[in-house]
């Protein structure tokens, strides 16, 4: 026992444990006097304040606003519907679920949903899900409308639903808990007064759960995930642990103090042998309570008389705790002492570390260890670098040829081999784009692995990462070049298939004899590799003739965009989809460099978004940026077309519905656009691109709202507008044709005659006279 003692660890031990129950004592102590009875209470007060002002503002910003929204829809027109005159009418339908929408929007923060339910028809239209017939609707609705039974039983005019968790499409299956929103649906009658059992229609607003335990979380942050609200049944509508929403029966604290009949604003509770401090306050607007439950010992209470016995004891533990630490400092310096006299002594200049004997210490036993192992484990440390910097300045030709050498007999790399060659391996897929950074650099890692343990008689295959998550493989052998190039092809993919999941583009540089010439054919490869985005059912690019294409003036006609542009405009998709076809079949067999090529590609989908912006059409999942991005995100060329077919096919879809249901305005459009020019092009196919729908369905509708022909009416617009300028007097008939957008006088002449019944000279005299 005297020799452990004798230890300096035992007496550090020993001397950390006094000082901490001396801190221990003395912060206990502190604690003990600081909270008293007085502080409890006040503590209480503050709650049940910071309570009260959380109703006050709940039923201010979610009880009164619920109610304003039903009196604005009341008061309105949405609960005066003429059941009979909806039918078929649905302009008025959509006016009404716009109204909805709207009111949503305004209140998004706290409403999720507004429904108008008819009782006797039951039909629904909702601001969610528009226009739903309730007794053939999905049974997901009856999560979405389960208010509505509860509302027809009741006699009274409103109704406050329980929290539920309610999916956010009725009309997909959503198993998901995380596709599902919590929600307190508040239910009232119309007429004003009717019961549920007696009304006419029911309004239905779905509250954010959310957003009242955000109120409760901004007011009361510190007892946020300790304060629930329950409705008069006893049934949680809202908690921090979304779980305990709309339960009845689970035996916990809640339930418990729901059973006591405490009407104190504050008081005390007993639950599982622990004491809780219970704040409670009710909602006037719909009789909700609001709970906050706190463990008694957050409150201290204390007596007066053991103060003062506290406060002497945490004098003397000072006391106490300064006379231990003096002795055990006396007792383990002198150890320590001795070893630093003797580390001094070994030292050249020992003074300028006087004022640290620890890190003297400390210093002179990491110096001793450093010695020992700091040569082999640099080696290790630094060897994968080391191989990894010398194959990138190979490959980039950076080494003279003595020092090129002398760097691969450093790695145990012989160049005693009589063939090299260079595969660069770029791992694009669609796969491969999903996987996370840690996965992505676990693949790289193995693949190089398995790369350079690969067993290839009389071949030794040398592997790095490039830029990008590209990997160069170096082939040295003395083996026949191409019987050896497609089996380590075939090896690559066979590993990347079968290891990993992934399919990789390749491209084989030439073969060379030294490897001092290793550079020009990784050149070779890197550029070769771009064209693997071209010719993607190649297992290898390996052609050394489409190297002639990168210096390559060829420009590709623009013919292809114009035809592109112009199929695009008149609503053609098969014409669009063929022009993108006959524009990559073009760049696959011409004689165009690779970064060229994918610019052109670029512009035919600028083209597109240049379209989609002229017709003000956004899909949710398209904007320009998120086009390039995709766009960049394509691995192959075929991808690329089919994704441009697919855009095009989808726009014009789009733009073709639209333009159905927006007749009178396009025909509104057409009217303004031949007041404006006159004198210009009216002719049907460049009116048409002007209102973006086709020459066809223009003459269509135009002859269905007008009651005539497109012709006709430009003819008459041109004869009125002829008219007016001879009655003006200033400008001769040649002048008057040209104004009116006829280019020979003598047809405008005949025209004019046809619609008005005599010459222009004949009417400019009948104004003389």
């Amino acid at each position: 026992m005297r020799e452990l003692f004798q230890s300096v660890r035992s007496r550090m031990v020993f001397s950390y444990i006094a000082v901490v129950l001396v801190i221990a004592l003395l912060f206990g102590s502190i604690l003990y006097l600081f909270f008293s009875h007085q502080y409890s209470k006040e503590i209480r007060n503050n709650k049940q304040l910071l309570l009260k002002n959380t109703v006050n503002y709940m039923e201010s910003s979610v009880i009164q606003k619920v109610n304003q929204v039903y009196l604005s829809l009341a008061l309105g027109s949405p609960v005066s519907i003429d059941i009979d005159s909806l039918k078929g009418n649905h302009g008025k339908i959509l006016d009404i679920e716009q109204l909805l929408k709207n009111q949503v929007q305004n209140y998004s923060d706290l409403i999720e949903s507004i429904h108008i339910y008819d009782t006797k028809n039951q039909f629904m239209i909702s601001s969610a899900h528009g226009l739903m017939l309730y007794k053939d609707a999905p049974e997901r609705v009856d999560q979405i409308a389960d208010w509505a039974a509860t509302m027809r039983a009741t006699e009274e005019s409103s109704l406050w639903t329980q929290a539920r968790m309610v999916p956010q499409d009725a009309y997909i299956e959503q198993s998901i808990e995380n596709n599902k929103t919590p929600l307190i649906t508040y239910v009232r009658s119309y007429p004003f007064q009717s019961s549920g059992q007696n009304s006419k229609v029911m309004i239905a607003i779905d509250i954010k759960e959310s957003t009242i335990s955000q109120i409760i979380k901004n007011m009361i942050p510190a007892d946020y995930a300790s304060t629930f609200i329950v409705d008069q049944q006893g049934t949680v509508i809202s908690a921090a642990d979304k779980t305990l929403l709309g339960t009845t029966t689970k035996e916990n604290l809640l339930q418990s103090l729901l059973s006591t009949s405490s009407a104190d604003e504050s008081f005390t509770h007993i639950f599982d042998h622990d004491s809780y401090v219970i704040s409670q306050d009710q909602f006037k607007g719909n009789g909700w309570r609001i709970y906050t439950t706190t463990p008694n010992k957050s409150f201290y209470y204390k007596l007066d008389s053991l103060k003062e016995v506290s406060l002497l004891l945490g004098l003397l533990a000072v006391a106490v705790g300064i006379a231990m630490s003096s002795l055990f400092t006396v007792a383990n310096y002198s150890p320590v002492k001795r070893i630093l006299n003797n580390i001094k002594g070994r030292v050249d200049s020992p003074t300028s570390l006087r004022q640290n004997e620890y890190r003297l210490i400390d210093t002179a036993i990491n110096s001793l260890s450093s010695k020992v192992d700091s040569l082999e484990e640099t080696l290790q440390a630094n060897h994968n670098m080391i191989k990894h910097s010398i194959m990138l300045n190979m490959i980039h030709d950076r080494f003279t040829p003595e020092e090129l050498t002398e760097q691969l007999q450093s790695i145990q790399v012989s160049t005693a081999y009589s063939r090299f060659s260079c595969i660069v391996i770029d791992p694009v897929s669609e796969k491969w784009k999903e996987m996370q950074p840690r996965q992505l650099q676990h693949t790289l890692y193995t693949m190089i692995q398995q790369l350079e343990t690969a067993e290839i008689e009389g071949t030794r295959l040398l592997a790095e990462e490039l830029q990008d998550h590209k990997m160069v493989v170096i082939i040295c052998t003395n083996q026949p070049e191409e019987p050896l190039s497609d089996h380590i092809v075939e090896f690559i993919h066979s590993e990347a298939r079968d290891r990993f999941g992934l399919k990789f583009a390749l491209s084989l540089g030439g073969w060379v004899d030294h490897y001092t010439q290793i550079c020009t054919s990784y050149h070779q490869a890197n550029a070769l590799i771009q064209y693997s985005y071209f010719f993607p059912e190649q297992s290898a690019i390996q052609d050394l003739e489409l190297l002639d294409r990168e210096s390559s003036s060829l420009e590709i006609p623009d013919s292809y965009l114009v035809n592109f542009e112009k199929k695009l405009q008149l609503r053609d998709v098969h014409g669009a989809a063929d022009a993108i076809h006959e524009l990559v079949s073009t760049i696959k067999g011409g004689l165009y460099s690779a970064e060229y090529s994918r610019i052109f590609l670029l512009k035919a989908v600028s083209i597109y978004s240049n379209c989609m912006n002229q017709v003000r059409w956004q899909p949710a999942d398209a904007n320009a940026n998120s086009l390039y991005k995709q766009f960049a995100s394509l691995y192959n060329i075929n991808t690329y077309s089919e994704w441009m077919v697919h855009l095009i096919t989808e726009f014009i879809t789009h733009v073709e519905k639209r333009s159905e249901v927006r007749s009178p305005d396009t025909i509104s459009a057409v009217k303004a656009y031949i007041r404006d020019n006159i004198s210009g092009d009216l002719t049907l196919d460049h009116v048409s691109e002007q209102v973006f729908i086709s020459p066809k369905y223009l003459s269509k509708i135009f002859k269905e709202e007008t009651g005539i022909v497109y012709s006709e009416y430009v003819t008459n617009q041109r004869m009125e507008r002829a008219r007016e300028l001879i009655a003006m007097r200033e400008f001769t008939i040649e002048q008057v044709a040209s104004t009116v957008g006829y280019r020979t006088p003598a047809y405008f002449i005949k025209k004019f005659k046809e619609i008005h019944g005599c010459t222009p000279k004949n009417f400019m005299r009948s104004l003389t006279n």
